[in-house]
């Protein structure tokens, strides 16, 4: 069925295009004070100043033609009301009967029309680099970037999620050589290696950064990688299957969505020399004196863009670069998505602008979903620098601390470990989804995995506290509401919640902003606990009353059950 605000944006359209008015004046929005109604538009304020009236006047015409239109069956509202320069509209009783039993019989982030419907949109995220194990700081780009991509096949678009791996580049020559310096001669330091790779390579890796020349030492190697020697091309080789593995594993543990691409940098290492020889030939890039290319962006205020070194590595950016035109090649994409921090924005800023010149896709299609950098309280973390909180233990924790509130408050649960798992990591995502993406984060482990007030933990036992409910009543609700029930102020408010997870989600889809469904989730999982409190369902002695109730109760479980799912977060039916 259509929303609210559609079929509102509709009638007033109709009333419009009798009286030959603009309707790209028309702007429904929900009402920020449902005390006046449900929606609300200032339409009658703009109209006014186009024909030099008065608003009051515009809002009488409006409000007739909205009064006299017969073409829409919900053309009965409640109220249609002018006020402070806005129309006010309450949705009739009739329209919440109807939504209520749409809820219940499809997805609540359904709509009429499917906006998606044909547009491929690619998502980069979690872009780990090889050999190297994820810390919290990873934690945003997974979580954001798995959000987006529900979100968006929600709505009929078709996503590819690629994690463009980091297996290319200066940083991994610095790791080759602290390897290769480590194991000369000492076959035991090989096998200690190999099996921890990951801690010990990070350790070699600390510690190779706090030598004077590294960045020297690791250019030279990569070199060395990048024309084909043996040696680090089979050192890189196993590096990059063990991290492979590991993100894999990562992210089945974070439960994301699956990924149709793994294509890291050095996927692009063929294609880079045609985009350097075009860059040229177009006359976008040029050679310096000392054998670099690049291309001058001053005039556009974005300094020098490097494709290529003066000793011949290439850069981050011509790999994006090829990594643009493989995907438009691949996909014809509508929207192409790096979901990275905030840190690499002038670099993106690059990449589109030289691809914009070389015709490499659709001007804007690219698009930076930027997000504010997680740090903890005494700084910055840098793997680099070794102060780092490794993501496997975060999660760890999280689990532990659920696994303790469960055998205080519920030892006889079942699947207590399973329900532990997901009620930790609830808490983690939302935690960060919670955030407006474009936020910094201070990491600490009592905010991250608090399970009280707006939390992952405090939607998934609304959820739960429905769903017992339902359980205790055996779920009586039918297939039809009861015709002469009329829904008061608090079940008129609970279901509009509802009804409005699609509007939601288009802001989110409009602005790549998910904290929006979180904030419309937890004011959902508020209305609904103080209505569990103020209507005693299951003590209800009139049978079609109780009826209703119930079938209020199911829509708004079902309602905040899939809405939990959008943002990956898993819903338990008891805690």
């Amino acid at each position: 069925m259509s929303t609210p605000k559609k079929l509102i944006t509709e009638i007033i359209s109709h009333v419009f295009e009798r009286q030959g008015w603009d309707a790209t004046l028309i702007d429904v929005a929900m009402s920020s004070d449902i005390r006046f109604g449900d929606y609300s538009t200032p339409v009658a304020l703009k109209l006014a100043k186009v024909l030099g009236r008065s608003p009051q006047d515009m809002a009488i015409l409006i409000i007739e033609g909205v009064k006299d239109n017969r073409e829409n069956k919900y053309i009965d509202f409640d109220s249609v009301l002018y006020q402070s320069g806005f129309i006010n509209f309450r949705m009739s009783n009739l329209f919440y009967k109807e939504a209520l039993q749409a809820i219940l019989k499809q997805r609540v982030y359904d709509s009429e029309e499917q906006e998606g419907d044909g547009k491929t949109v690619i998502l980069d995220y979690f872009q780990l680099n090889i050999a190297k194990q994820p810390h919290v700081g990873h934690l945003r780009s997974a979580v954001i970037g798995d959000a987006l991509k529900r979100i968006l096949l929600s709505r009929g678009y078709r996503v590819v999620a690629d994690t463009h791996v980091g297996d290319w580049g200066t940083q991994f020559g610095i790791l080759l050589y602290a390897y290769k310096k480590a194991v000369e001669g000492n076959e035991r330091e090989v096998d200690a290696i190999k099996n921890d790779p990951f801690i010990k390579l990070q350790e070699l890796y600390v510690k190779a950064n706090q030598e004077e020349d590294i960045h020297e030492k690791g250019k030279t190697e990569f070199a060395k990688l990048e024309k084909g020697d043996a040696e680090n091309r089979a050192i890189w080789k196993w590096m990059v299957e063990i991290s492979m593995k590991k993100l894999e594993d990562n992210a089945t543990r974070l439960n994301l969505l699956s990924f149709e691409e793994h294509r890291g940098e050095s996927a692009y290492e063929e294609a880079m020399p045609s985009i350097v020889l075009l860059a040229l030939t177009k006359g976008v890039a040029k050679k310096t004196e000392d054998g670099a290319v690049i291309v001058d962006l001053t005039e556009d205020g974005l300094d020098e863009a490097i494709l290529v070194k003066s000793d011949g590595a290439t850069t981050y950016l011509l790999r994006d670069l090829a990594t643009i035109q493989y995907r438009e090649a691949s996909y014809d994409f509508w929207k192409n998505l790096y979901v990275v921090d905030n840190r690499q924005s002038h670099h993106f800023r690059q990449v589109f602008r030289v691809a914009e010149l070389l015709g490499l896709e659709g001007v804007g299609a690219s698009e930076h979903i930027e997000f504010g950098f997680m740090k903890l309280p005494e700084g910055a973390m840098s793997t680099r620098q070794g102060n780092v909180i490794l993501l496997e233990a975060v999660l760890d924790e999280a689990e532990r601390r659920a696994r303790a509130v469960i055998y205080e408050k519920n030892p006889n649960l079942n699947n207590i470990d399973e329900v532990a798992k997901q009620i930790g990591l609830g808490a983690i995502k939302f935690f960060d989804l919670s955030h407006n993406r474009r936020s910094d984060i201070v990491f600490r482990f009592e905010d991250a995995l608090s399970f009280e007030g707006k939390t992952g933990p405090y939607i998934q036992y609304t959820y739960a506290r429905l769903k017992s409910i339902l359980r205790k009543s055996m779920d009586e609700t039918g297939d039809s509401f009861p015709q002469e029930i009329l829904f008061d102020a608090d079940e008129r408010e609970l279901l509009l919640h509802c009804v409005r997870i699609p509007e939601t989600i288009q802001r989110v889809i409009d602005a790549w902003l998910p904290h929006m469904l979180v904030d419309h989730l937890f004011e959902l999982a508020q209305s609904a606990n103080e209505f569990y409190h103020s209507h005693p369902i299951l003590i209800e002695q009139d049978k079609d009353k109780r009826r209703a109730l119930l079938m209020i109760v199911r829509a708004v479980a079902t309602t905040l059950a899939q809405g939990l799912y959008l943002l990956g977060i898993d819903a338990p039916e008891e805690m």
